[in-house]
């Protein structure tokens, strides 16, 4: 028999990245770095973005790469002064375009901090983030073209997010960042909650999931938080930055129904699995997180009719086994008789 949780460790072999191309983005992150530091242009390289911190969903479609620019090359060039981005990515693209022949810059998009890449030999992108480290503190200034007459240089705390979804994953015996990206797919096949950006996910999971739990259990556990959460700020993992500052009383309203409505599902679901009826509890994931998540077995019209005799109904419309779904089997009486 399928159950619960194999049918998520399925999910999880789904949401995988390609092997090849994560390890073709590591190689060219390394031969990157590599031809910046016999350049003489940088300190260090690091990646950032959910590339790096393992809760990308696939297909690969862009690496974030913040290079730390050596202060000496700072200094050499003004960097720090007006249009200092702009000179900081111009010195980064002449360097990549040598090492790497028919690289392209700035071709499907051109980021506010970064210098995007295209290179021949790879299906994704790299973002370039030009970046000066802040001394005695995790925090890097990285670049800005779009304020860059006036303001080059903003601040960042990119390492520290990247640490903290580290510890935290480490804390759950390495399943946080796979349950993110469950939650992330979650989010995806929503017709509402799509819109929504992923690290916003990432910080719903980040405050109800604190210890190695069960994929169902976390999940639900995130959903439940989050429909509380959003009726206010909801900060980033950091405690920093809140990712719900430019929403509308609206779309509060809105992602609230949508969350509780998730939330009350995934309930269902987990006293499903509890009571042992796996079918009835990957129905409902499956209509929660989409295709990505195995489907249950059809339902003969015998099978439902003895379900039914002592069971209940789902959310979705399927007999289940135990009691303890959306609705019973069976009508009860509104009014009492003498």
């Amino acid at each position: 028999m399928n159950t619960t949780k194999s049918a998520f460790a399925d999910l999880d072999t789904a949401l995988n990245l390609d092997p090849d191309e994560r390890a073709a983005a590591q190689n060219r992150h390394q031969a990157i770095t590599t031809a910046l530091r016999t350049a003489g242009l940088i300190e260090s390289t690091f990646l950032q973005g959910s590339f790096a911190r393992k809760t990308m969903l696939k297909p690969l479609k862009d690496v974030d790469m913040v290079i730390v620019l050596h202060p000496a090359v700072a200094e050499e060039h003004a960097l720090t002064a007006p249009g200092g981005a702009t000179r900081a990515m111009n010195l980064i693209r002449r360097v990549v375009e040598q090492a790497f022949p028919g690289a392209r810059f700035d071709v499907e998009d051109r980021p506010a901090h970064a210098l995007q890449v295209t290179f021949a030999d790879l299906d994704f992108t790299f973002d370039l983030v030009p970046a000066l480290n802040d001394p005695g503190t995790e925090d890097v200034f990285i670049a800005n073209r779009e304020s860059d007459a006036t303001t080059p240089w903003e601040r960042s705390n990119t390492r520290t997010l990247n640490r903290v979804i580290s510890e935290r994953n480490r804390a759950t015996g390495g399943r946080f960042v796979h349950q993110v990206r469950m939650l992330k797919q979650l989010k995806k096949d929503h017709p509402l909650l799509d819109d929504t950006c992923g690290l916003l996910w990432e910080a719903f999971a980040y405050r109800a999931v604190t210890a190695a739990t069960d994929h169902s259990e976390a999940l639900a556990a995130t959903l439940a938080h989050a429909a509380q959460a959003v009726s206010g700020p909801v900060h980033d993992p950091t405690g920093v930055d809140d990712l719900t500052a430019k929403w509308t009383p609206g779309q509060r309203a809105g992602y609230a129904h949508a969350l509780r409505t998730a939330a009350n599902q995934a309930a269902e679901a987990r006293r499903l699995e509890q009571d042992g009826d796996h079918d009835a509890a990957i129905d409902i994931w499956h209509t929660l997180i989409g295709d990505a998540f195995p489907a249950s077995p059809g339902q003969t019209a015998a099978d439902a009719l003895r379900a039914l005799a002592s069971g209940s109904i789902t959310s979705t419309g399927r007999a289940a086994t135990s009691q303890r779904a959306q609705q019973p089997s069976r009508p009860s009486r509104s009014w009492r008789t003498r």
